[in-house]
């Protein structure tokens, strides 16, 4: 197996270097991560696979800066996040960032417009809330459109399907107009058709607008379709290239 930088072609947007993580469970020490190498470039889909209890969703969440690597270094657009002041990490988390999870992650008090207005409210803030409010209010009407909730605008997540919770999700990463896009198992909560109408509408939105993207995925299918797919491994990350691999990961 050769390491994963190795075939990541174009300009490098997300870099992770010697990137390490554990858990402590009572008085025993679980490593997840042991040493990550990996490149992301820029308008790339590159999905990341392995077994369950890998270490992906916290690879996913190290590089999308919402947990801190025990050692290592992760650079995003140049920006070494160990050299960022956390006020600075979340501004880039709400408006350079966005983030799509397998459970949804919605508001269930808020309609599925609320939901997807959330990430402008926090960005605006309540006195600037005021002049930006109707221009982000028609982005999150355009948003809603395109993910095909026009008509499920006014619904709380309870009146939802999983599919559509997941395309309120999608909105709400997008509404910020966010470079880079982290999905954790986007369609792994989802049937069959459901997970493919998902990942359709994700793959549709690379093509249309270059959106750059790293995908947590169990599914085989979802990994064909990228343009790289990396494997953890013994807590490190491989791309060898090879999808019989992909196949026995979705057996397990």
């Amino acid at each position: 197996m050769s390491d994963a930088t190795t075939q990541a072609p174009g300009r490098v947007l997300l870099q992770a270097r010697g990137v390490t993580k554990a858990y402590k469970l009572g008085s025993t020490k679980l490593e997840v991560l042991r040493g990550v190498d990996l490149d992301v470039c820029e308008g790339e889909i590159l999905a990341i696979l392995g077994k369950s209890g890998c270490g992906k969703s916290t690879l996913l969440h190290v590089l999308g800066w919402l947990d801190p690597a025990d050692s290592g270094s992760i650079h995003f657009e140049g920006r070494d996040r160990a050299s960022v002041p956390q006020r600075e990490r979340a501004r880039l988390r709400n408006e350079v960032m966005g983030f799509v999870f397998q459970f949804y992650h919605l508001l269930p008090e808020l309609t599925a417009l609320e939901n997807v207005l959330m990430p402008s409210m926090i960005r605006y803030g309540r006195l600037a809330w005021p002049q930006h409010k109707k221009a982000v209010t028609e982005r999150a009407h355009v948003l809603l459109e395109q993910v095909g909730l026009k008509d499920r605008m006014g619904h709380r997540p309870r009146h939802l399907s999983g599919g559509e919770r997941q395309r309120v999700a999608i909105a709400r990463a997008l509404q910020n107009e966010p470079r880079f896009l982290f999905c954790d198992e986007p369609t792994g909560n989802l049937d069959g058709k459901t997970a493919d109408e998902i990942r359709d509408l994700l793959w549709q939105l690379n093509k249309e607008t270059g959106q750059t993207m790293v995908v947590v995925t169990h599914d085989a299918r979802m990994a064909r379709q990228a343009d790289r797919f990396v494997h953890i491994v013994d807590g490190r990350a491989r791309d060898d290239g090879e999808l019989d691999l992909v196949e026995e990961i979705q057996r397990d």
